[in-house]
């Protein structure tokens, strides 16, 4: 309970392993439309959900599937929140997938986005 008060976790995850989407990177090819679902189970941080090298194309923010933004970068994913984000890539890599709240992402919320099965490293 310390840590949860001071906001200071040993982890930060998506789907609850740090860094699995670097191991085992979620695959598309390329023109092809991806759909993230989000949810931040919190209890206190929130998500700035990112996936760098792009746009996202359509975001339903706060998961209201009523309406949504058209082309923004980064959409804040409160604790306790959701949200729904589309993107479609046209060109190869491997494109990262990030709260861009970068003390997240070194405590494992960081994953990659392999369009068009590129071998390497992260590419944007």
């Amino acid at each position: 309970m310390t840590k949860a008060h001071e906001m200071q976790p040993d982890w930060v995850t998506w789907n609850g392993y740090a860094g699995q989407y670097v191991k085992h990177p979620l695959m598309a090819m390329p023109g092809e439309t991806v759909r993230f679902w989000v949810v931040d189970a919190g209890p206190s941080l929130n998500t700035d959900f990112h996936v760098v090298g792009t746009l996202l194309n359509r975001a339903w923010v706060d998961a209201d599937m009523t309406q949504y933004q058209r082309d923004v970068q980064t959409v804040l994913v409160p604790a306790g929140g959701g949200g729904v984000f589309d993107v479609k890539i046209d060109h190869p890599g491997l494109y990262p997938v990030v709260s861009h709240s970068f003390a997240s992402v070194d405590e494992g919320q960081v994953g990659l986005l392999n369009v068009g099965d590129v071998k390497g490293t992260m590419s944007h």
